[in-house]
């Protein structure tokens, strides 16, 4: 957890805009965007991080949602302003393959 909050932005636009090329290359829209990461509830409420992260276009948020989440790996993702949205914050740059791999899955 303390890697992830103190990850570079930097670092997190590199991982956003390769997450992005990859899933273009596999036929889905996606393009990075700059969000913000929520740090925690009960022990931080309300505290944000800027990130970088990946939209997904979708006609149907929701069920891309609901799709990642019966996965394996399951995904969660948050919609925002009608968009899936993907942060790189919150996923470990060793399970990077493995979420592509799964929004992959689920996009078809």
């Amino acid at each position: 957890v303390w890697r992830m909050l103190a990850m570079p932005l930097e670092t997190l636009a590199g991982r956003a805009d390769e997450y992005a090329a990859h899933l273009q290359a596999a036929g889905i829209p996606a393009t990075v965007v700059p969000a913000t990461s929520t740090v925690g509830g009960g022990s931080l409420p309300g505290e944000t991080l800027p990130t970088h992260a990946v939209a997904l276009a979708t006609a149907r948020p929701d069920a891309l949602a609901a799709a990642l989440r019966r996965g394996v790996p399951p995904v969660v993702a948050r919609i925002a302003d009608g968009q899936l949205l993907l942060d790189p914050r919150t996923v470990a740059p060793a399970e990077d393959a493995a979420l592509l791999a799964a929004v992959v899955a689920a996009w078809q």
